[in-house]
């Protein structure tokens, strides 16, 4: 009778593991969950269970300062760095400033290298704003052509540029997923990936398919936050599952960090993590 048991007991789980919808294997969906957040919340970042800081490129890498001068984290480990560029910096239009660009870059990257920082997170909003009157499929070529130089610039430091995907509201060259997938594709480098920003699919009403579209090959990290006035998961209560679904369906193995406007980071912190936690456990 025991031995019968146990060998019930043995089938459930192994059947468990196999069946399509809503399986064990499907449940256990568990991306690490950072913060984009200054370096000097790395504490309360860790305090509240977060497994990574990720601050910008100009607080941790410095690329303007010597290499010698850089500081290890003491705390979290910077899995990231984002604000790639000064709006100062163009990478489109007239006034493009590639050779710039790329000095800036190959100082921004050695010291990713120095600090074992493993991506360098391109939104840099104002620095590829199309300006008025510009053709923008020229400005999409120009950019394009630079991602290649970029991706090229990385690879010899190991170290991965991940294009991501800017609402409308914040710049006028590539607002959606699909977008930076088109591009991403066209540059076709293992060093140029994708960062799926979710809160700037949820503003300009992009569907989670587009992350099936681009696939595990090009998703390579990803940035949350809520729609609205971009607040921590858990405020106001936005459902991010249809998101998750996508990533899992990709079998997305990178992080989750999240990109939001804080007005009370030690309360909100705790909550985020809850209802993230809870989205995921639950999809």
């Amino acid at each position: 009778m025991a031995m019968k048991l146990i060998l019930k007991g043995m089938i459930t789980l192994a059947f468990a593991f196999v069946t399509p919808a809503g399986s064990i294997a499907q449940q256990l969906f568990r991306p690490e969950l950072g913060v984009c957040a200054s370096m000097k919340n790395n504490d309360l970042v860790a305090l509240h269970g977060f497994s990574f800081i990720q601050p910008t490129v100009s607080e941790y890498l410095k690329p303007n300062a010597p290499v010698d001068s850089l500081k290890l984290s003491e705390g979290l480990p910077v899995y990231a760095c984002n604000v790639f560029l000064p709006g100062s910096l163009k990478a489109v239009g007239p006034e493009a400033d590639h050779e710039g660009i790329l000095s800036h870059a190959a100082n921004t990257f050695a010291h990713a290298q120095k600090t074992g920082v493993r991506i360098v997170v391109f939104g840099s909003g104002g620095s590829r704003g199309v300006p008025e009157g510009f053709d923008q499929q020229e400005a999409v070529d120009q950019f394009t052509n630079l991602a290649g130089e970029l991706a090229k610039l990385a690879a010899t430091y190991g170290v991965v540029i991940c294009l991501e995907n800017l609402n409308s509201g914040e710049t006028n060259l590539i607002n959606t997923v699909e977008e930076a997938y088109d591009i991403a594709k066209r540059v076709n480098h293992p060093n140029f990936k994708l960062l799926v920003d979710i809160y700037h699919m949820l503003k300009e009403n992009e569907s989670p398919q587009r992350i099936v579209e681009a696939g595990r090959e090009f998703v390579y990290h990803v940035d949350i936050a809520e729609k609205e006035k971009r607040t921590a998961p858990g405020v106001a209560g936005d459902d991010f599952r249809p998101y998750l679904r996508a990533l899992r369906e990709i079998g997305y193995t990178g992080k989750i960090a999240l990109e939001c406007r804080f007005d009370d980071m030690p309360t909100e912190l705790p909550a985020a993590m809850k209802e993230l936690t809870l989205q995921l456990e639950t999809l």
